[in-house]
């Protein structure tokens, strides 16, 4: 039986990871934690545990830890918007202090998610690498890189055992409102109940690598899984669409043949970083692994949902 600690497991990505514990066929464990219980059941023998990580301490971390004795822990916690202080706090002195707590409570393997948004501003048209010089262009991005540098520089010097998954743009059920399919879904679901012959987005027009939420967590229980041989690995589909090109498969999804207008001038970090797409060569050679779901089967579900 496998142990897993999931920190932030009543969110988004958390959810995912969750349900992908329920679908292993080792008769896991888990042990979720977070402010609200998790939308999902737990398997047997397995618990919530009610935390605000963001206002946890370093020795309420290890006393988590060492409660829980998991075989692995994954954390999932932290929040995409807010103030510059709420993502610190959350993304970046929470993980701080997880760090410190995993050296003083044992060996235990960590898998955290990070974000595309650390890379910034990159080279349009080229896959991106996980040794790209780092331009990241939001609060949000900032806070997550600095995640990244203090669990790869604590597993360098060997304190930890930790492999940060750079998550590029997932979809799938649970997605944030204020995410562009949440805006999207938005807009479809006024215009289909009031007969509109158009939704209104912003601007469109820049590339991003999606990839399935649900792949996202295979690829996480996959690393618990086995010995990685680097600390910082791509989770994308490594294939650039367009926004637009995405809101349109939605607006398929849902049965919708109106217009979509783009109006505004958009965010500041979408005029910068006008094209991503990841190189996924690390995902292959270390996980031997590569994402499955189809963009219209996520979206599906998300719509459903």
């Amino acid at each position: 039986m496998t142990t897993y600690l999931v920190l932030g497991a009543s969110g988004f990505l958390g959810s995912h990871v969750h349900e992908a514990i329920n679908r292993s066929e080792d008769e896991p464990c888990l042990v979720a934690v977070g402010r609200r219980p998790p939308r999902i059941a737990l398997p047997p023998r397995s618990s919530w545990v009610p935390l605000d990580l963001a206002g946890a301490s370093v020795k309420d971390l290890v006393v988590l830890i060492q409660a829980s004795r998991p075989d692995a822990l994954i954390n999932c916690a932290g929040r995409t918007s807010g103030t510059a202080e709420e993502l610190w706090d959350i993304n970046t002195t929470f993980v701080e202090k997880l760090v410190q707590a995993m050296r003083l409570s044992g060996p235990t393997p960590l898998v955290h998610l990070g974000s595309a948004a650390e890379y910034g501003v990159q080279p349009g048209n080229v896959s991106i690498n996980e040794a790209a010089l780092t331009h990241p262009v939001s609060d949000y991005g900032r806070s997550k890189l600095a995640a990244t540098r203090k669990i790869v520089y604590a597993t360098e010097q060997g304190d930890i055992s930790a492999t940060v998954l750079r998550v590029f743009n997932p979809i799938g059920t649970g997605a944030p409102e204020d995410s562009l399919v949440g805006r999207a879904i938005k807009e479809l679901r006024l215009a289909l109940r009031n007969n509109r012959r158009f939704i209104t987005m912003g601007p469109l027009g820049a590339y991003r690598d999606f990839v399935a939420a649900r792949d996202v967590a295979s690829a996480a229980l996959r690393v618990t899984q086995l010995t990685t041989t680097d600390p910082v690995i791509n989770v994308g589909r490594g294939v650039a669409i367009s926004c637009r090109a995405l809101v349109e498969l939605l607006a398929n999804v849902a049965g919708y043949d109106g217009g979509i207008v783009e109006v505004g001038d958009g965010s500041a970090r979408s005029e910068a970083v006008s094209w991503q797409q990841a190189d996924i060569a690390r995902l292959v050679h270390n996980l031997d692994w590569l994402p499955r779901t189809p963009l219209a089967e996520a979206l599906e579900e998300l719509w459903h949902s």
